[in-house]
């Protein structure tokens, strides 16, 4: 029975506390189409972390976006209206190689 718990443990830190990518984009501002529930519009969106953190409108203004990690330079997330968000980084200086799980480049 000790081994059983011991063994629930171990998985448990696995499962949830391992990073699931050992790659991730990289931090920095970059071009992009946005598409939300009112229309589609290219603007910048700030990468932090591996993740669209918020989307910088023309008028100043800054959108946050949440769970929006960037695979390939796709990202899907939510606004805090809980709208469902679409980015693709168009970016030229943005490398979709960067942000690809190393297991996938084989």
């Amino acid at each position: 029975m000790i081994v059983f718990r011991k063994l629930s443990l171990v998985l448990f830190v696995v499962f949830f506390f391992v990073p699931v990518h050992t790659a991730c984009a990289k931090d920095g501002s970059y071009e992009a189409e946005v598409t939300t529930p009112s229309g589609t519009y290219s603007v910048e969106v700030e990468v932090v972390d591996g993740e669209v953190a918020f989307v910088q409108w023309p008028n100043g203004g800054d959108m946050n976006v949440y769970g929006a990690e960037v695979i390939n330079g796709e990202a899907y997330g939510t606004n805090s209206r809980g709208e469902f968000i679409e980015i693709e980084i168009e970016d030229p200086s943005y490398e979709k190689e960067t942000d690809m799980d190393i297991d996938s480049e084989e």
